[in-house]
């Protein structure tokens, strides 16, 4: 009789469990697609205030030169770049300066020297910020792996007309090669958390591509934030948020970046990616813990009906796990479609076509057994990695450096 019981309660909770996992992601999911064909189809008007563009460097990245070379030739009326980096024994420096001296636009190299209070890049901003001019109506980060189109900026800073808006960002997209599992489950991990562009109330600002205006980032003390912080983009997030104002994500500002990496160095990315968010942005953190905990408790109930099928021969096992199982064709097919959308923002971009459906199709299963626990995690440590210095992160506004 218990036995009975028991093989109920599994099977009961297998399908609960599944049923609630699509349930969260056909409405995440469909938010974002109707978002997405919404902007796309907006115009572009003609708002374009005066920007300084802020690249914080360090080390030379693959297509460096190149990508720098897009940003100084791009499509705007009426802007400036401040390059930063800590020291001038920065291989970066030499490249940049090269880059400046044939810029046909006002450019500017900042050595901000080291400061052990936050982290490097932050340190690099607020040290490039110093140096603003009086005219500058409109503040645009970028990261130096950004590929920007154009139009980049153009697009980016538009949708700062509405008084609503406190910061427009953009957002990556890891192309990871075939045989990388580990970077085929950042890539796809990393458009997950995609979804969440498309919630007014989830959706957060990317490093690598924000652009807000000048009266917002001291209305909103952001300097003040970044005082001895390790993260720029969720802490932002958090202190224009704290004043009313919305996150507007830009598709048409999306970038697509090599992938691919080691296992250490995924595990790392995505361990760092989760830390910074439990900090400084916890509502979004506790989002995906949910998630996870979702997740975790699905692969516990499928390896419950598993065994209770293949090792006691009950069918209802079977029948329930064949339920579980359901789960994976959804996220197919939201493969599917999500693929078609993103090949229509990133059509410049021949790298994400070539993309292969069954590797990425292959690795929803390996998610599944490998991201949940990588989530959870998350809530044990504060302690990350970022460019070769360990950090401890005590609070938003304190950050120890540990090596």
């Amino acid at each position: 009789m218990r036995s009975d019981i028991l093989i109920l309660f599994v099977a009961v909770f297998l399908f609960a469990i599944t049923v609630i996992g699509c349930v969260v992601q056909t409405r995440a999911f469909n938010r974002l697609m109707h978002y997405v064909a919404g902007e796309m189809e907006r115009p572009l008007g003609k708002y374009a205030p005066r920007v300084t563009v802020i690249l914080p460097c360090k080390g030379l990245d693959p297509g460096f030169r190149e990508n720098v070379q897009k940003l100084l030739t791009q499509d705007y009326p009426d802007f400036d770049v401040i390059f930063t980096v800590a020291t001038e024994d920065d291989p970066a420096y030499t490249c940049l300066s090269e880059l400046a001296q044939s810029a046909g636009l006002p450019v500017s190299i900042v050595v901000s020297g080291i400061n052990n209070r936050r982290a490097q890049k932050i340190n690099n901003q607020l040290k490039a910020l110093e140096t603003l001019s009086p005219e500058c109506e409109v503040i645009v980060f970028v990261d130096s792996d950004v590929i920007a189109r154009a139009d980049f900026l153009r697009h980016l800073v538009a949708p700062l007309q509405d008084e609503k808006v406190g910061v427009c960002t953009g957002y990556r997209f890891y192309i990871a090669s075939l045989t990388n599992w580990p970077s085929q489950l950042r890539s796809l991990w990393n458009r997950l958390s995609a979804w969440e562009m498309g919630s007014p109330t989830y959706a957060f600002a990317w490093g690598g591509a924000m652009a807000i205006r000048r009266s917002v980032f001291e209305k909103a003390g952001v300097a003040a934030a970044w005082d001895q912080a390790a993260d720029d983009d969720l802490s932002l997030t958090t202190a224009v948020k704290n004043i009313g104002l919305d996150v507007h994500f830009v598709p048409q500002c999306l970038v697509a970046t090599d992938g691919d990496q080691s296992v250490a160095e995924i595990v790392e990315w995505t361990n760092r990616q989760l830390i910074l968010t439990k900090v400084y942005y916890p509502q979004l953190w506790r989002r995906a813990v949910a998630r996870a905990t979702i997740m975790a408790l699905w692969l516990i109930g499928m390896l419950g009906a598993l065994l209770g099928w293949t090792l006691g021969g009950d069918q209802s096992m079977g029948l329930a796990l064949l339920a579980g199982l359901t789960i994976l064709p959804l996220e197919v097919f939201y493969l599917i479609k999500a693929r078609g959308l993103w090949q229509k923002v990133l059509i410049d971009n021949k790298q994400y076509i070539r993309e292969s459906f069954l590797t990425s199709c292959a690795a929803i299963p390996l998610a599944h057994l490998v991201l949940p626990w990588m989530t959870l995690y998350s809530v044990l440590t504060n302690r990350i990695q970022w460019r070769g210095i360990t950090y401890e992160l005590l609070s938003p506004s304190e950050t120890l450096i540990i090596s």
